[in-house]
């Protein structure tokens, strides 16, 4: 098809959308679209229904979903449409809102600011390796989101348990919550560690206080990147990376991504460094 074909086709779709088109203006660049717009829209249906289908809560508009929208990327719209389904996948597969509210047999979460249970550091140098405001980076996670990340608040003492821990803090299914790292989740999720580089101890202090600043919020799959202090729910990439982004600091994978921020952008981004735990 001729560029004049391909530049009528994508005219006379906007022009039979004009109330799509007002209201978002992402669709009048004609870049971001296909050839033809009712693809995109179709594309968009089919996230949906899948979500639909399958009970899966997320917040995605269609403003948001044609905005992230980019033709070079993808063989069409509806493969588009498969890298967020990839993402929901998950969520169906696990079918975690039959199991306990943190989405995991274990003790470790939301366990807030006590140590309900002693923690196992027997099998890893955790204790000596993890910092306040690593990542971590669980690839078997999955709270509605392929794999599953936190932010480390710090290392503590628990004076019931007699001992050191980690805290860490995270979105899952009943919340932003404190929780606990160990051996036992670790090798369970299938955890490594990832540290932020180039960025100062006051910056790290500060996106560790954004997280906390965000304990007792929604969890919401929402794929919007939002970074307000004020927003009302978050996913737990979207919280990390918001917690640094606040900072200057992005540490989201440069170039193209998935959908929204997800855990393998953080784990795949140049700013952050692989920490072995062994």
């Amino acid at each position: 098809m001729s560029l004049k074909k391909i530049t009528a086709t994508i005219l006379c779709s906007l022009m039979i959308m004009p109330a799509i088109a007002s209201a978002s203006p992402s669709i009048r660049d004609c870049s971001a679209l296909p050839v033809h717009a009712q693809d995109l829209q179709s594309a968009y249906n089919l996230v949906q229904n899948y979500g639909e289908k399958y009970g899966i809560d997320f917040d995605l508009s269609y403003e948001t979903f044609v905005k992230n929208y980019n033709p070079k990327a993808y063989n069409s719209p509806s493969d588009y449409a498969n890298s967020y389904i990839s993402i929901l996948e998950p969520h169906q597969k696990y079918n975690y809102t039959m199991r306990n509210s943190s989405g995991s047999n274990l003790w470790h979460y939301n366990t807030g600011t006590v140590l309900p249970h002693k923690a196992n550091y027997s099998s890893y140098n955790l204790l000596s390796t993890v910092k306040k405001g690593d990542i971590l980076f669980e690839a078997s996670g999955g709270f509605g989101i392929t794999a599953h990340v936190a932010i480390v608040e710090g290392i503590y003492y628990s004076e019931a348990q007699g001992q050191y821990y980690i805290r860490l803090i995270e979105a899952i299914s009943n919340g932003i919550s404190r929780s606990v790292l160990d051996d036992e989740r670790f090798d369970d999720r299938q955890g490594t560690i990832y540290r932020v580089s180039g960025v100062s101890q006051s910056q790290i202090d500060k996106a560790v206080d954004f997280a906390v600043s965000q304990i007792g919020k929604n969890y919401m799959l929402d794929f919007k990147k939002d970074t307000s202090p004020y927003e009302k729910d978050w996913y737990c990439s979207e919280l990390a990376w918001a917690s640094y982004k606040n900072q200057g600091i992005d540490i989201e994978e440069d170039g193209f991504t998935e959908p929204g921020v997800t855990p393998r952008d953080l784990r795949d981004s140049d700013n952050t460094i692989l920490i072995p735990c062994r």
